[in-house]
């Protein structure tokens, strides 16, 4: 009778496993065969960052029926989709960066819109409700938001061919809501996170108006964020184009 060997059937099954294992991680990390653009990424389960392999990239996004897309041209960025919250349904929500380990975010790019956003729920202890119609009114709402100090004013800029309005601000206090202080959604455990905005965090506002819609796109970067990490924030939030 053929004798049955247990390590050479667990040496099977761990070689199995490995090529596996590879084949799964060439799939998720081999460059894309075309550099047109990408549709909004999808949120079903997992909704764990990915990273964007293939550079550059065009991201497709819509908010609130505003279509916009935008360009990630450096590595190792994630996509995050929020987890359903209470108010808002899982959803495309964010680029996440670390560059200090394999999680913990050094940077964030969010978008969403004012007072309702697809996948994001304003921190009304912040903004509150009775903020005027105009982008105007709910910068200034913003750079007067509790625990903040501001950096650079509300002034007029140009967003992706558009009139916007764009701010600095320095959070003092975590009085905001988690993850992106001015905006909560329940955050996806996987990649680099960002997962609360703490103090010292330096946090870059655009807001544009379309139509009857206020676009709200946030940059936020942790203090041990480099010169490059922020360059690369700036690049893609400017390479932001409207349909």
């Amino acid at each position: 009778m053929r004798r049955f060997n247990m390590n050479n059937s667990a040496n099977v099954g761990i070689a199995a496993t490995v090529v596996m294992v590879a084949i799964v991680g060439i799939i998720l990390l081999a460059p894309s065969s075309s550099r047109s653009a990408m549709t909004q990424p999808r949120c079903s389960p997992p909704a764990t960052g990915v990273d964007v392999a293939s550079v550059p990239t065009r991201l497709r996004i819509t908010e609130r029926g505003v279509r916009f897309s935008l360009t990630v041209s450096s590595r190792n960025w994630g996509r995050f989709c929020s987890l359903n919250a209470d108010k808002s349904p899982r959803g495309p929500i964010s680029l996440n960066k670390s560059i200090m380990g394999s999680q913990g975010a050094e940077a964030i790019i969010y978008w969403t819109s004012f007072p309702n956003g697809d996948y994001a729920d304003p921190c009304t202890r912040l903004l509150g409700r009775s903020v005027g119609s105009s982008a105007a009114d709910l910068a200034a709402a913003v750079s007067t938001a509790p625990g903040t100090e501001i950096v650079e004013k509300p002034s007029g800029v140009t967003l992706g061919g558009l009139p916007a309005t764009h701010l600095v601000l320095k959070v003092r206090k975590s009085t905001g809501c988690d993850p992106g202080f001015f905006y909560g959604w329940k955050d996806v455990y996987g990649g680099a996170l960002w997962t609360t905005t703490a103090p010292g965090n330096t946090i870059r506002v655009w807001i544009v108006s379309v139509d009857t819609t206020r676009l709200f796109i946030a940059a936020a970067t942790t203090v041990e964020a480099d010169a490059r990490l922020k360059r690369e924030v700036k690049q893609i939030v400017e390479s932001i184009r409207f349909a």
